[in-house]
This record gives C-alpha cells, structure tokens and sequence, in this order.
C-alpha cells in the first residue's frame, strides 16, 4: 500500500522534497530512506501513514515532536473494527490534539489537490485539473473513480477521503471548499452523519457560493449494515437525510453515476434560466430517448415557433425534423451544424439550453481510409483543424448566453472532436439519457 501511494506521489510530479521513513531500507524508490522523522532535516508539511495499526499513536506523536502539522493516516482496524479499536482511535485523537495535527482518517486512503501534483491516494490520476473536487467516506469513491472521469474526460480539482473522521470529518472539508478557488462545484459520498447541525451549517455556507451534490447510502438496512462495517458510520432514516439535503441546498442523487455526470455538468457550464429544454440532434433514436427522458426529468421540449422553425428549415436538409427534438437526419455542412443553428436556438429566447447527440470528427473516416485505401477519396486532414476552430465556438455559446450545452455520443475520447471539446469545458455522455438528467441538475 505505501509503495503505491508514493508511487502516485511521484507519478503526479509532485515538486516539493519526499522523505521516506523506513526502519530498515537505506533508500526507497531511489530517494534516501530515514529511520525516524526526527532524522529529517526539515519538519514535514505531511505525514502520510501507512503503519501497523498498533505502533500508528506512537509514530503520530513523534510526528508532533517533530513539528509535522498535518496527518494522513491510512491505517485501518480502529472503531470500524469493534471496541478495541476505537480504544486505539481515542489514543489516537488524544495524541493529535495534544500536538495541535490536523489528522485525516484514520482508515483513509488520503486526499490529493491535482493543482499541484499531490496525489497520495494509490491511484494515478492522469488528467489535467478541472473544477470537481469529492468528499467521500469511502476512498474507493474517492480514487478508483480516476479510471472513470479519465475515460469520458471529466476532470477533478481534489479528492478527499474522509475515512473515520477522528479529527477532520466532511463537515470541515466543506467548509474549505466552500472557499476553495478552483472548486466550482462539490460531490459527496455519504454513510453517515454524526452532527446533523454542523453538517447543514456547512452545507449552507457551501451552497450559498457553489453548487454541491451528495449520495447517501445509510438509508436502508442494508446500506446502514454496510457503512458502519466500512467506517463505523452511523447511517439514518433516509426522509431524514433527503429533507436535510433538501433545506441545504444540496442536490441528492441516486447512484454514483448522477453524482459524478451532475457534479461535471454543474462545475462547466451555467444553470439553466428554466425548465425549457432543445433536443438537437442527427439520429432519431437517441433524440426520442432524450426527449423521453427529458419529460420523466420534470423538464419541457416546447414545440418551437413557426417563424424559428423556418429559419431553421434555411440551414437543414428537407428531411429535418424542425418542431423539437430537431433530428437534422444527415449532413456535413458542419459550419451550419456546429454553429448556425445552435446559435439561432440560443438566441431563440424559446429554450433554456441544448442537449446535443451527434459530435463527430475523423475517427470513423480514418477508419474506412485505412479499410479501404484509395478507393476512399475524402480529404481527411484538413477536416480536423477545422471541426476544432467551430467546437470551441460551439463551446463558447453557454458562456455567452447563459445557457448550457451538454453533448451525448455513443463514441468516446477515440474521436479527436468529442475528447476536445471536453477538453474546452462541453460535458459527453456516453448515453443519451445521462445528458438530459444532468441538463435537469443544472435547473
């Protein structure tokens, strides 16, 4: 285990200077090893602990002696395991307290803030840094989600894993982030809340600056069951926790899915002025999904205006479909597809924002050029550098109307315009009805 968080340490590129402690190796990772942290030559911003759970007290206090402010303890069997251990966990927190050690966990798999390359989780996150930051009481949720948002392009600000919250719990985490610069938009993974009233006073300092979304798992039998086993957290009646997440702000979500997609979709693009949803789109069956979808979300697919719908008709094939859903059936105009008519819908004043099925680039032409040789005559390069200079106009439109657009495509990052324009800030759903739920989150 601390073979892979240092791994991840350095794999993240983190600049400032590592000191292993070890009792017996003289180098660790080609780094110079130290018996003790007294032998460092500096206090140490962080001490990660990875240790026998028995020796974890002794070794936090001679972190205090050494001036370490601040701990990460990953060690395991304290109250999670039954009365022993949470006899090991008061030492524990009697030892930070005397010290003065802002100590996460225990049994945590520690936090990471991608904005200056610290990741101490045993995960690498290969992305650049983006603006959701997670709050989770299980480190699962917190890290091994990294293989997720690297697949459809999401990308994270922090990860906290909050573990058994001796000293810090999510209550203090956020409180931070609340004010946190490059945190637009908050996730939480709940089992369990201790202090109902210091968690909605922080929740409400949260919402009144960013938008936060949370799961709670505590409110069945089973998922009270299993988080008190996990981090003796103690789940609650589940009409408890909606109403407190309801007076807080906080938009609940249903499965981990909803979490991550609205937290995205929250944290890059503006909320919808109203409930009025287009659904545009080159393919019949996903733009039916999402209005389906749209109408079981509580949102509307208003019929648009004639005089709109003609202008419309000027840029679409005659087979379009033009009332909403707009089903443009197949064309490769891609300035009138990309730009023209989203731009026209925007300007409508008739939607409050776009779900988009349909973004494509060069993947499915270099595909067939590579099948079928020179019997395949498109020109194929020049296609991309023009697809991308229309997709960050496209992804410009929300910023400049005040409205979000949020894209599904079946085709993922493999396709260079769909992994660019989640990279300029345009969430892509791998499903169709992925998009419009967390269009709905947005309003």
């Amino acid at each position: 285990m601390g073979t892979g968080q240092l791994s991840s340490l350095i794999m993240q590129g983190f600049s400032g200077p590592i000191y292993p402690i070890h009792p017996s190796e003289e180098n660790v990772m080609g780094m110079r090893a130290y018996r003790s942290v007294r032998d460092v030559p500096e206090a140490p911003d962080l001490a990660v602990m990875v240790l026998p759970t028995g020796i974890v007290p002794r070794l936090l206090a001679e972190c205090g002696e050494a001036g370490v402010p601040a701990a990460i303890v990953t060690s395991g069997g304290f109250r999670e395991v039954g009365d022993a251990g949470l006899a090991l966990e008061r030492e524990l927190v009697e030892v930070a307290r005397r010290y003065d050690i802002t100590m996460m966990g225990p049994n945590c798999i520690g936090v990471s803030n991608f904005n200056i390359g610290l990741n101490t989780t045993y995960y690498p996150y290969q992305q650049e840094p983006g603006g959701v930051t997670i709050i989770s009481q299980s480190g699962t949720n917190s890290c091994h989600v990294y293989g997720h948002t690297h697949r459809i392009g999401m990308r994270l600000s922090h990860t906290v894993s909050v573990g058994n919250s001796a000293v810090v719990d999510m209550s203090d985490c956020i409180e931070y982030f609340a004010e946190e610069p490059t945190t637009r938009a908050i996730a939480l993974y709940i089992e369990g809340v201790s202090d109902g009233a210091k968690f909605m006073a922080a929740a409400r300092k949260a919402t009144a600056r960013k938008p936060v979304v949370a799961l709670y798992v505590g409110g069945t039998g089973a998922g009270a069951r299993a988080g008190l086993s996990h981090t003796a957290a103690l789940g609650g009646d589940d009409a408890i926790y909606d109403g407190m997440l309801r007076q807080t702000g906080v938009l609940r979500a249903c499965n981990i899915e909803d979490l991550l997609d609205w937290a995205w979709a929250l944290a890059t693009q503006p909320r919808a002025p109203g409930r009025r949803l287009c659904v545009y789109t080159n393919a019949g069956g996903p733009g039916a999904s999402m209005a389906d979808a749209a109408s079981r979300a509580g949102l509307e697919v208003p019929v648009l205006s004639e005089g709109l719908q003609a202008e419309l008709r000027e840029y679409l094939p005659h087979t379009a479909a033009t009332a909403n859903p707009i089903d443009i059936t197949f064309m490769l105009d891609m300035e009138a597809y990309y730009l023209r008519v989203p731009r026209l819908l925007f300007e409508s004043g008739e939607v409050d924002g776009m779900v988009m099925y349909g973004i494509f680039g060069s993947w499915l032409f270099r595909t067939r050029k590579a099948a079928l040789g020179d019997r395949f005559t498109l020109e194929i390069d020049s296609l991309t550098p023009r697809a991308f200079a229309l997709l960050d106009e496209l992804a410009g439109m929300p910023a400049e109307y005040g409205k979000p657009l949020l894209v599904s495509s079946f085709w993922g990052r493999d396709d260079e315009a769909l992994a660019h324009l989640t990279d300029v800030g345009v969430p892509v759903y791998p499903i169709p009805e992925r998009a419009v739920r967390s269009f709905a989150a947005l309003t």
